[in-house]
């Protein structure tokens, strides 16, 4: 039998050493300018604005539900972004969404950022706006959303380390890209960026009609980019530069990324949603931000009632030992969930979105087997998690505390009830509560899904192209996904009155139990027990106590304890290995139509992988960590219902893919019967 796989290391990231020469950055490891000294926000307009015929391309495909997608290697400064956004939103679009891609080994630090960007004062509404959500750290994907719904919205991706490597991970095949910016560092300083294997896989991810511009005409590049089917002039070139690169990818090359069969430039989509709790919304509103006309269908009479319902919630990140592609995932959806709500209430939505810092204590693990070390945690960056004496503890909480621990500056605590509800406030959706799902049926001629549910009036149908079920552990009612290994989990949480010495608190605190900062009804959430396999909501009086005994070890001034009282008790919804299920829903089938009953795969048989339902998608088995969850993994499903760039690289996307479950059993099979 084959080994399996260790998972790979991932390694750290490395920030951009810089000098400075008369206010501008120049490279020292690729002895470079970062822009022209000639006018860097003229050269920008040149080579790539004008170079791709931006102005006129936007207005042309200027129509609901389209999106024009730009991929750029090396981003520097954040100068060509900056200025494409700005020139973006002069252009008017009333519907074309902007979604910009860019690949950077080195990021510079917030810092010098800042530093670069202040000599550019007619950039400085939009550079504010991406230094407010500007990583510096941590290797991979990261989703920045910019803009708001009145005046456009964009969409920024980061990708963090070797452009190859973060290029080909991109996990949704349906991806193109409408223009290229080749402004890596010149090809003698920093040949990597000039590869004929990058340009393969920018013409790989390219569609007819794609154009690339670059500042640079060397012959090489010029060579392999007419092998590799563009055709290719020079133009004339900024400044003292005599030429520039102008490519194109003709129309006439047959390609599955042309607008006949990409999603993503489609119109009059329509989709339905099941469940109204945290899932659902967040795929509601990363939908509707695409332009689908949303209905979430929710059983309760209510949004927001089940695990959703509490009136505290705490986000922080999920901690791993290894940093491999789950320490990744776990790592970069905390970071897009507080970036996130941020942007989320700064655009006016109040939701008591407080990013206060989440501190674990080290007496928080005690009943593991293998407590943590002072270097357990190291390959963190010290921007998101740090080891905190004692003492130091105590100073950021504001209260004194027993233990050591580590602090999650970037983590805290809302209310997600108003969370929900300001998510479904969003133009585009519609909710109907009281609407029971009970089975699902795609008619194979229209590629309509037909949802029945139950409600008060009597039986109803739905109909839409695509549907995401985001119900928690109910997805196992369906026929279609009664497969999926997502089970009830309980949680109780107690609720206490605040008080002099408790209102000092000022980070939510963990044991074995959380302690959030006191709400604006003056009082603390305490959560919250952990029963598998339980749906019973009745409250116990033992989890109650278990809940407070949790906290009040490492709080020793915290008094009155014996006025709180157990508050809520809620299902949630957890996956059988505690990842969540994001993405399309396997065919249950498969199995079935490809061995036809045999109870072991034969060593020829097809690949199970390619077999989906089409227009079908869940959000569940998020467990107590769906604060973090949800929103990037909304991102990801929306990004695979509507051909755009995924959040995730595909090692990332492959953990939360619900088809896992059914890979292990094949490979458990073949293993029993070599």
């Amino acid at each position: 039998m084959k080994q399996a796989t260790p998972p790979q290391r991932i390694e750290p990231l490395e920030n951009a050493r810089i000098e400075w020469e008369d206010g501008a950055p120049w490279s020292k490891e690729y002895q470079d300018i970062y822009f022209s000294r000639a006018g860097g926000l003229d050269e920008t307009r040149h080579v790539f604005i004008h170079g791709n015929d931006l102005s006129s391309r936007w207005r042309q495909q200027d129509r609901p539900g389209r999106v024009f997608v730009i991929g750029e290697l090396g981003f520097g400064t954040g100068l060509n972004f900056l200025t494409t956004w700005q020139h973006w939103r002069e252009t008017g679009c009333r519907h074309l969404r902007l979604h910009f891609i860019s690949c950077e080994k080195h990021p510079l630090t917030r810092e010098a950022l800042q530093q670069a960007l202040a000599q550019w004062p007619a950039l400085g509404e939009y550079s504010e706006q991406l230094l407010t959500q500007y990583p510096d750290h941590t290797p991979g994907y990261h989703r920045l959303l910019l803009g708001n719904e009145h005046d456009g919205e964009v969409t920024l991706d980061l990708y963090y380390g070797d452009a190859l490597d973060t290029l080909e991970q991109q996990s949704n095949p349906q991806v193109r890209i409408d223009a290229w910016f080749l402004d890596g560092f010149t090809p003698k300083h920093n040949p990597g960026l000039w590869t004929d294997a990058l340009l393969e896989i920018v013409a790989r991810l390219s569609a007819p009609g794609t154009t690339l511009s670059s500042y640079s005409v060397t012959g090489r590049v010029v060579r392999a980019l007419k092998a590799l089917g563009f055709e290719v002039e020079k133009r004339k070139g900024f400044a003292h530069k005599r030429h520039m690169l102008h490519a194109c990818l003709p129309h006439g090359r047959t390609d599955s990324g042309t607008d006949e069969h990409n999603p993503a430039r489609t119109e009059g989509r329509e989709a339905l949603v099941i469940g109204a709790g945290l899932a659902g919304s967040t795929v509601a509103w990363s939908l509707a931000r695409r332009g689908y006309r949303v209905t979430v269908l929710e059983s309760r009479g209510e949004t927001a009632q089940g695990a959703s319902g509490n009136p505290q919630a705490v986000l922080q990140c999920r901690l791993n030992r290894q940093p491999d592609a789950l320490w990744q995932l776990n790592l970069l959806a905390f970071l897009h969930a507080s970036r996130f709500y941020s942007v989320l209430q700064a655009q006016g939505h109040d939701f008591d979105w407080r990013p206060c810092g989440v501190l674990t204590l080290d007496g928080a693990y005690e009943n593991t087997r293998k407590a943590p070390g002072a270097d357990t945690y190291c390959h963190y960056p010290p921007q998101v998690l740090r080891r905190v004496t004692r003492g130091e503890a105590s100073d950021i909480c504001g209260l004194p505390v027993t233990d050591d621990g580590l602090f999650l500056p970037e983590g805290g605590w809302l209310n997600p009830v108003r969370l929900c509800h300001a998510l479904l406030s969003r133009p585009g959706i519609t909710v109907e509560t009281g609407e029971r799902v009970t089975a699902l049926h795609r008619d194979e001629e229209t590629d309509i899904w037909c949802v029945s549910t139950d409600a008060e009036g009597g039986q109803r149908e739905w109909h839409a192209p695509v549907v995401v079920l985001a119900c928690s552990h109910a997805v196992r009612e369906l026929d279609q996904t009664a497969d999926l290994p997502v089970l009830p989990l309980r949680g109780q949480i107690s609720q206490l009155p605040d008080n002099a010495s408790s209102r000092e608190l000022r980070t939510v605190i963990c044991g074995k139990s959380y302690l959030a900062p006191a709400s604006g009804e003056n009082r603390h959430c305490l959560g919250a027990s952990y029963r598998k396999n339980s749906t019973d909501t009745s409250l116990s009086e033992e989890e109650h106590r278990e809940v407070l005994s949790g906290v009040t070890p490492f709080l020793p001034t915290l008094r009155k304890t014996e006025e709180a009282r157990p508050a809520r008790a809620s299902v949630r919804g957890s996956s059988a290995d505690f990842v969540p299920l994001a993405g399309q829903v396997p065919d249950p089938g498969a199995w079935r139509s490809i061995y036809g009953g045999a109870q072991h795969p034969g060593r020829k048989s097809q690949p199970l992988h390619s077999h989906y339902l089409p227009g079908l998608y869940v959000s569940a088995g998020h467990g107590s960590h769906g604060m973090a969850g949800c929103p990037l993994s909304a991102e990801h499903i929306a990004a695979l219902v509507s051909g755009e760039p995924s959040p995730l690289p595909t090692q990332c996307a492959q953990l939360i893919d619900p088809w896992r479950f059914m890979a292990r059993r094949a490979r458990r099979q073949a293993a029993r019967y070599p």
